[in-house]
């Protein structure tokens, strides 16, 4: 009997039946799984051979299910045992579905069936013209065959449905009433803390868990090295007099500061580097100093008065100077930072004012800075308060760790030694060593290969073959499973896999080997069973949000040549949850004008958030960037007035990021260091402003508080400074006069000046942009 789909039902919620989309594939000629060689085409079968389509539309027909049209999938080039491009085959099952006898118990109206054509059977390839099909053909939700030809072109309709909006079922082709929505698979609820957590956003925190605010608005306050709010603050749960002494210790607190925002890549944080890394070489441990012998300890001596000196720059040619002299270079952990070649490096590039204007990227952190950052990370009272609260912290620095997750799939026929398997694992791991090169300290892959009851032997095999690719010690590689295949067990996959990766428990320092601290999960898709696949993806998703790290996907395939290759395929599954988190939290950097975070936050979003990130961009570069070179004195007196004009306000409530940002947004980028210098003799605003920046933990305060023990020591007298920064009202009225000295040198200079880029106007549609971008996408 032939059933037809015109004057399909409506739903009862009035919304339209949904399009069917079939990738048509071998089985849909008659041909068996994984074919190797041609054989006779069949696209009908019979009762005890059904092909894809039919148990697909008999499926519809027991559940009841209308739906408002077909789409196939074809491809236009040749690949694998047929003879002919897919979309041939696509167009000869087009004509016998819309004819009078119909195909697999079926028959459409020609304006009710499609084929789209992609040029290859991968994900990079498929996405953009069904995205294209998808906008022009889906009124609604759509049904998408699964189990039946290329995985990758099901995953591509997959992505364009993320990125379209369009809902999308999957329908199993040998249990078509098992169907399941990928989304339903993940629950992106409740895992914005755990994103805020890992990144240390403290302030945000107090407003998303209440009950902990207590502890949250202390450790926002050492994030930004003030010590004032500890000072007022008697024990609470978790925090004794102890602890709290410690958050009132100026040294813990700077160190604190400056390794929390260095994993963040904040805009402070090369003013910091310099400060932490002065007064660490300038006050080591007792054992630290007695390793070091006097002439050494002269030299560096020297060093740490010179870099303390606000007058002079060229901090790394002068610690180039000193490790000159120091031969050999003693062992202790703060010597050692003068003699590593790539500290210094990481030292001269981080310190330049266009290093931050680049865009965020890899950023492997030095061998010694590290070994700094663990001695510190190993007495720091985090991990321990956020574990009397029933929390967990994450390693400052994270793990270095990469978590892959892959599926194994059967050996073909014609390939018994099992050759392309083998090239495959040896591009994944090429590819997870890439991923892990580009992180903040070296780590381990972590492989984990799902295997069900026929492919176990396979998996194994590939776990050998990785140890022996990988470099020594780089890999953690295990065998999970077996796994069902059955059509309709993806949530089942999804939930025993979450439960596998999260029976290590993690301890929140580094040296964890929780696979819950890894630095970024990578998926590698296209080998597998179709069922195993889509659980595996779902819960490499889910674990991304719970670990609070970025989600990257690729795609397994072949080169013009057959070679097996790996190539990436995009990130548009952050859709399912990470987005949400991500335009949460450059929201928050926004708001501290961190705007270098936001802009590398939203980098690791979806197609979704790339809007918000060029804006980001574009908003950092308006703040910090340089004045062009023909720039008048009016004009960059009318810029300096803008970005002022932002500070003032948005940074009001705290006194030393806003005195810091202030003079970092002024010069070099809009005055040279000798220009600044002549405007600071010439005006006392702008005097008073670079002094209270001077002053602060992020560039000098430690400094002086050195040379005024030594002066003490030597019984002078000097003036008494600080350790808490001065009231947001002073700090309000030295802007408000810095604004007034632009305004009034940039009419003495030029009365026709345009007044520069609304700075506030751009700021508030940036946040709001974030805001609605935070709630829609979580």
């Amino acid at each position: 009997m032939i059933s037809t789909s015109t004057n399909a039902r409506t739903d009862p919620t009035g919304a339209p039946p949904p399009l069917l989309i079939h990738p048509v594939g071998g089985g849909d000629l008659g041909w068996p799984p994984l074919a190797a060689s041609p054989a006779p085409i069949d696209f009908h079968g019979g009762p005890d051979d059904r092909r894809p389509l039919h148990k697909v539309f008999d499926g519809l027909t027991e559940t009841g299910t209308e739906i408002s049209g077909l789409l196939l999938i074809g491809t236009t080039n040749l690949h694998g045992p047929s003879q002919q491009p897919f979309v041939e085959h696509a167009r000869r099952m087009g004509e016998l579905l819309c004819s009078a006898k119909g195909l697999c118990g079926r028959t459409f109206p020609k304006d009710r069936l499609h084929i789209v054509e992609v040029a290859e059977p991968t994900v990079r390839h498929s996405v953009d013209p069904l995205k294209t099909a998808l906008t022009a053909l889906a009124d609604g939700e759509c049904l998408l065959t699964s189990g039946s030809g290329s995985y990758a072109l099901g995953a591509g309709v997959l992505l364009a449905g993320i990125e379209t909006g369009v809902p999308m079922t999957l329908l199993p082709v040998d249990e078509p009433s098992a169907a399941y929505r990928l989304r339903d698979l993940i629950d992106p609820r409740d895992t914005l803390r755990n994103w805020l957590l890992r990144h240390r956003f403290w302030d945000e925190l107090a407003a998303v868990d209440p009950s902990n605010a207590d502890i949250w608005r202390l450790l926002a306050a050492r994030q930004r090295a003030d010590i004032g709010p500890a000072e007022d603050t008697t024990p609470i749960p978790g925090l004794d007099q102890g602890k709290l002494g410690k958050l009132t210790e100026l040294w813990p607190t700077v160190q604190a500061a400056f390794y929390e925002r260095l994993a963040r890549g904040e805009a402070l944080d090369h003013a910091l580097l310099r400060t932490w890394f002065t007064h660490r070489i300038s006050s080591p441990s007792a054992k630290e100093a007695a390793a070091v012998p006097a002439s050494a300890r002269r030299v560096i001596e020297d060093l740490a008065r010179s870099l303390g000196d606000p007058e002079r720059r060229g901090g790394a040619s002068q610690i180039k100077e000193a490790r000159r002299r120091l031969v050999p270079v003693p062992r202790a952990r703060h010597a050692a930072l003068i003699g590593d070649a790539e500290f210094l490096d990481f030292f001269e590039r981080s310190a330049s004012h266009e290093a931050h204007l680049a865009p965020p990227g890899a950023r492997r952190l030095p061998g010694s800075l590290l070994a700094n950052a663990d001695q510190w990370e190993a007495s720091d009272l985090v991990p321990g308060l956020l574990g009397k609260r029933g929390l967990t912290a994450w390693p400052v620095l994270g793990t270095g760790d990469v978590l892959v997750l892959m599926c194994v799939g059967k050996v073909t026929k014609d390939d018994p030694a099992d050759r392309a398997g083998q090239a495959a694992v040896r591009e994944v791991i090429g590819w997870a060593s890439q991923r892990r090169g580009s992180l903040a300290r070296p780590g381990r892959i972590r492989l984990r290969l799902l295997a069900s009851d026929e492919t176990m032997e396979r998996a194994r095999a590939w776990v050998t073959l990785a140890r022996s690719t990988a470099p020594a010690g780089s890999l953690d590689a295990a065998v999970l499973g077996p796994f069902s295949t059955a059509p309709g067990d993806a949530a089942d996959i999804n939930t025993e896999l979450l439960a596998e990766l999260g029976k290590a428990e993690p301890t929140g320092r580094y040296g964890s080997t929780s696979l819950r601290d890894v630095d970024e999960v990578l998926l590698v898709i296209n080998s597998g069973k179709p069922v195993t696949v889509n659980g595996m993806v779902a819960a490499g998703v889910q674990w991304s949000l719970d670990a609070a790290c970025p989600l990257r996907v690729a795609e397994l395939g072949r080169d013009r040549a057959l070679r097996t290759v790996i190539n990436e395929a995009g990130l548009a599954l952050c859709r399912l949850g990470m987005d949400g988190s991500l335009a949460r939290l450059a929201s928050a950097a926004v708001r501290r004008l961190d705007t270098r975070t936001a802009w590398q936050m939203l980098a690791n979003g979806s197609p979704a958030l790339a809007d918000a990130r060029d804006a980001a961009a574009r908003f950092h570069h308006d703040l910090y960037g340089h004045a062009d070179p023909t720039m008048n004195t009016g004009a960059r007196c009318a810029l300096a007035c803008r970005r002022l004009e932002l500070i003032a306000p948005v940074l009001a409530g705290e006194p030393w990021p806003a005195c810091y940002t202030a003079v970092e947004v002024l010069r070099p980028g809009l005055f040279d260091w000798d220009a600044w210098k002549i405007l600071r003799e010439r005006f006392p605003a702008l005097k008073k402003l670079n002094n209270q920046r001077n002053e602060s933990p992020y560039s000098h305060l430690l400094d002086r508080l050195r040379d005024e023990k030594r002066r003490q020591a030597s019984g002078m007298k000097g003036r008494k400074l600080s350790h808490t920064p001065p009231a947001p009202a002073t700090v309000i009225d030295m802007l408000h006069g810095s604004i007034e000295v632009f305004q009034r040198l940039g009419r003495m200079r030029n009365r026709q000046t345009e007044p520069g880029p609304d700075l506030v106007a751009r700021y508030t549609h940036l946040r709001e942009q974030l805001e609605v971008l935070g709630g829609d996408l979580c």
